[in-house]
């Protein structure tokens, strides 16, 4: 595994070839300023509205404290909810997806809302990697420091999983929760915490070592897409055999 504890990188939106490179070599990349303010402050009313008044078509998720909604990005109104709309369906986002994953891609296929606050716990709160591959996009919607809940990574440990799962992916198997929490010794507690002021967009394959963060003050306020590659329009099964996805 290569420099799993150097500092997340950062790149312009539309310099594409940079945003390729550190995700390859790192798996992970910073885009400061992805909103701008008045994006942020519509961003911010619209999450708002979601978790108060979810639609029929978003789906309101258990949580713990905090806040979860999920939708698919072709149901989201872009009458009432037009920067959760537009800040996944960017162009120079799409281009950064279509040479991450190369013919085929699935962009920007769901989005999440999502409010962590002091006392908010999920099982991602642990060192994982998701248990199928996908490019998330993730906007800090809050300034994010150390004590309000910064997403932590590994940077360049995306080989680890890809290693791991080389063959389950070969047959098309979605390995379980527990499986994706088998790692090599001596990883646990090296994750870099990714700071950032609201606006900020971390891109990141999902192969590499990560967990959400603890919020011990304050929240914190962010939004998200997955995008994939051609292999999700394929089933994919479970260790039994039965089907896990279907496309």
């Amino acid at each position: 595994m290569s420099h799993p504890t150097r500092e997340v990188r950062s790149a312009e939106i539309k310099d594409v070839p940079a945003v390729i490179e550190r995700l390859e070599a790192d798996g992970v990349v910073l885009v400061p300023g992805y909103l701008d303010a008045a994006a942020i402050a519509e961003a911010t009313g619209e999450c708002r509205e979601l978790f108060e008044r979810t639609p029929s078509w978003a789906h309101h998720e258990d949580y713990s404290v905090g806040q979860s909604v999920r939708m698919e990005r072709g149901d989201v109104d872009p009458a009432d909810f037009p920067v959760i709309s537009s800040a996944f369906a960017r162009p120079e986002l799409e281009a950064v997806v279509g040479a991450f994953f190369g013919e085929g891609y699935i962009f920007s296929r769901t989005i999440y809302g999502i409010l962590d606050v002091v006392g908010s716990t999920t099982h991602v709160q642990q060192l994982h990697y998701d248990k199928m591959r996908h490019l998330k996009s993730f906007v800090y919607l809050t300034d994010v420091g150390a004590a309000n809940g910064p997403f932590h990574c590994l940077p360049g440990s995306h080989l680890v999983a890809r290693e791991q799962q080389r063959e389950n992916r070969r047959r098309r198997i979605v390995p379980t929760d527990e499986g994706v929490r088998q790692l090599p010794e001596g990883l646990v507690g090296r994750g870099v915490p990714v700071l950032g002021e609201a606006g900020t967009l971390i891109l990141f394959d999902s192969d590499i070592l990560h967990h959400a963060g603890i919020v011990t003050e304050g929240e914190r306020l962010a939004i998200r897409s997955l995008s994939f590659g051609s292999y999700r329009s394929d089933t994919w099964y479970r260790q039994d055999g039965s089907v896990e996805i279907a496309p």
